[in-house]
């Protein structure tokens, strides 16, 4: 059965990788759409969507770790992120002398940048003493990582754009 999952969760993960960059090719091209910017409706669902996949990613590695890697469920957990990114390009290849994003918008990505880079100094250093101690597969560093990482930047950024 394993190995069932882990093959239909590949295939699922290719043609939707395959899809996305099919329609970053084509739809720059493509009369419809005229969205040159990040709107602020484009900004928050972004971020909630990044919230979304971090958490759920957090829980697929901490509640089932050996299907987390075997079964690529983490990166599964990822993919919607990676889509509405796979969007971001399209609108900025659309744009490409234009600003996408606003003032506001990029000292909020970069001051979350910066925060959630600190902060994960400490998530890393837990992760490590739990590896020594035997309580955590060193497979899951990376997904650990990117998880809490995204978490908490795509947290503060929505906290800081809707702040004001």
């Amino acid at each position: 059965m394993a190995l069932s999952v882990e093959s239909a969760v590949k295939v699922v993960l290719v043609v939707l990788l395959a899809l996305a960059g099919l329609g970053i090719w084509l739809l720059p091209g493509a009369r419809g759409g005229t969205r040159r910017r990040i709107d602020g409706r484009l900004f928050v669902t972004t971020c909630g969507v990044g919230m979304l996949c971090s958490a759920a990613g957090l829980v697929v590695v901490f509640a089932s770790p050996r299907h987390a890697v075997e079964w690529h469920l983490w990166e599964a957990a990822a993919m919607p992120l990676v889509l509405v990114y796979a969007y971001w390009i399209v609108v900025i290849r659309r744009a490409p002398e234009a600003e996408v994003l606003d003032e506001k918008q990029a000292v909020d990505m970069t001051t979350a940048g910066a925060l959630a880079w600190g902060l994960s100094i400490p998530v890393m250093g837990a992760a490590f003493v739990l590896q020594e101690q035997g309580l955590f597969d060193g497979r899951l560093w990376f997904p650990c990582y990117l998880f809490a990482t995204l978490l908490v930047y795509f947290s503060i950024t929505l906290y800081r754009f809707e702040r004001g």
